[in-house]
């Protein structure tokens, strides 16, 4: 069953606003403006219209836009600066008067007043914030006490080994005597750096090196 109310035939008709023909539609509810889709893509487009400058008057053919109102951004702006189109405001930081278009959302007189009123709403937000959170910082908490370690059991030994002390005279190293070719063997001994490494000729061939005993 159709909830839609019964409408004679005669007012569903329309007319095109492109070709001024009439047609008929389906619904009350239809959406259709043109007669046919010739008129919808002709009336859909920028085609130049002409127009008349509300502020010199003159008359302008403009193929941009449906909305231009001006024949140029000099009338724009001179008649956003009429004195009809402007009112009196007044700058919430300095408090002075000032006149601005009454199409522009101009709260503020100048840039520096702009600047001084965002750098107080700053200001305001950091003191908020710090503000709560001293409200919600955690308790804070008791002094560490440093404890005495705790102490060894009686009759324990302990597990780690020690290294041997060594002997300064322990044999390190033997050599065989140049002459007779017999083993000796050499201690070491605290010595400056200059004597623990002496400088060897190198034409010297019965210099037998040092070797480490086993």
């Amino acid at each position: 069953m159709s909830l839609e109310p019964t409408i004679p035939a005669g007012e569903l008709d329309r007319t095109c606003p492109e070709c001024g023909a009439g047609f008929a539609v389906d619904s009350v509810t239809s959406r259709r403006k043109y007669c046919s889709p010739a008129c919808r893509e002709k009336g859909c487009a920028h085609l130049p219209k002409q127009r008349v400058c509300p502020q010199c008057d003159k008359e302008f053919t403009t193929d941009v836009s449906r909305k231009r109102k001006f024949c140029s951004a000099e009338c724009l702006v001179a008649f956003r600066r009429s004195k009809e189109q402007q009112e009196a405001r007044l700058c919430p930081v300095c408090d002075n008067p000032f006149q601005a278009a009454k199409t522009v959302r101009t709260v503020y007189c100048s840039m520096l007043c702009r600047q001084e009123a965002e750098r107080a709403r700053d200001q305001a937000l950091n003191e908020e914030r710090d503000r709560r959170l001293a409200q919600t910082a955690p308790p804070a908490l008791p002094a560490r006490i440093e404890l005495p370690p705790p102490p060894s059991p009686p009759g324990r030994a302990s597990t780690r080994q020690q290294a041997p002390a060594r002997d300064p005279l322990e044999p390190t190293a033997t050599r065989n005597c140049p002459h007779c070719q017999q083993p000796i063997t050499i201690v070491a001994l605290l010595a400056t750096p200059e004597a623990a490494r002496p400088t060897m000729p190198h034409h010297r061939t019965d210099v037998v090196p040092l070797r480490r005993t086993p």
